[in-house]
């Protein structure tokens, strides 16, 4: 187990750090995507898009992964997988019970007398691409989190003693 001896200031410049990370990651992959994808001819639409992932993915790193990471951290316990498993997961059920920004509900969402004719296929689809976009919050946090506390805990290059 590898144990971070931080200040109080250096975790909460490690939280914010982490869930902008979180937040940003996404938002610029699901913007460039949507600008990539329409060679440039969709940019409001691109940006609409991402603005609305980055609003959403904060929200997330805020309300789970900055209270999950804090809680691992005082345990000792802070371990890449827990972040891609909740990270995964909130996406994948964000997308499967609310409504995506095109306006469309959820599956579980609408109501049950069109389910006939219904495209499941098209709907598991979007909650695998949901699930990535959690997958990538929660790595992301991880990644800066960690990185930051690490540096915490590597010794400055001018705090060597010479001798000689």
């Amino acid at each position: 187990m590898t144990s971070f001896p931080a200040s109080p200031g250096r975790r909460a410049v490690a939280a914010i750090l982490a869930v902008f990370a979180a937040a940003l990651l996404p938002s610029l992959v699901i913007g460039g995507l949507i600008a990539g994808l329409s060679l440039g001819q969709e940019v409001a639409t691109a940006a609409l898009a991402a603005a609305l992932m980055f609003v959403l993915a904060f929200a997330h790193a805020v309300a789970v992964l900055l209270p999950m990471g804090l809680i691992l951290l005082s345990s000792g316990r802070l371990r890449w997988v827990w972040f891609a498993l909740v990270g995964a997961g909130l996406g994948a059920l964000a997308m499967a019970t609310c409504a995506w920004p095109d306006g469309s509900g959820g599956a579980l969402m609408s109501p049950l007398s069109s389910a006939g004719n219904f495209d499941w296929a098209s709907y598991a689809f979007s909650v695998l691409v949901a699930a990535g976009f959690g997958l990538m919050a929660g790595l992301a946090f991880h990644a800066v989190f960690r990185a930051v506390l690490a540096g915490a805990a590597a010794p400055s290059p001018g705090a060597q003693q010479r001798t000689g």
